[in-house]
């Protein structure tokens, strides 16, 4: 049986842990010849907003997503010094949902996801962005657990 992974949608949000990741979506997109699209997504949670007096500066959002696309750009760069092609994607939004958009646009064969391997009250509480892509992704998911110092 032959396996066709064109594309490999790779979210990452520049934690430790994401190194993991995009390793595993190179290793995956040199062996098939895919392309990866990388795609970080940046939001500001709920919580945050309904605070009473909770101010941020006016160029609070152009800040983020400047940086939020350099340090993809350089992580890109990377892959692409491996001879890897590579798309680079900054969104703003609940992540879960911004991924399920971006592989249905992009027509994503694969998605390559970290998990962090919380358990307990903190899954409770916290949930798991990965959990939820599992759940809805129309293609098949790799998850990179690395669990929590």
């Amino acid at each position: 049986m032959e396996i066709d992974v064109q594309r490999i949608l790779v979210p990452v949000d520049f934690s430790k842990h994401a190194e993991a990741v995009v390793a595993w979506a190179a290793h995956l997109a040199e062996e098939h010849g895919s392309e990866i699209v990388l795609l970080h997504v940046y939001h500001l949670p709920v919580e945050f907003q309904q605070m009473e007096g909770a101010y941020l500066p006016g160029d609070f959002w152009n800040s983020v997503k400047d940086d939020a696309k350099q340090q993809l750009e350089s992580l890109g760069n990377r892959l692409r010094a491996q001879g890897l092609r590579v798309t680079e994607i900054t969104r703003e939004g609940y992540p879960a949902t911004v991924i399920e958009e971006e592989v249905e646009r992009r027509k994503a064969d694969m998605i390559v996801i970290g998990s962090r391997g919380r358990t307990g009250l903190k899954h409770m509480l916290l949930g798991s962005i990965a959990e939820r892509v599992v759940q809805k992704a129309p293609c098949p998911v790799l998850t990179v657990k690395a669990h929590e110092d």
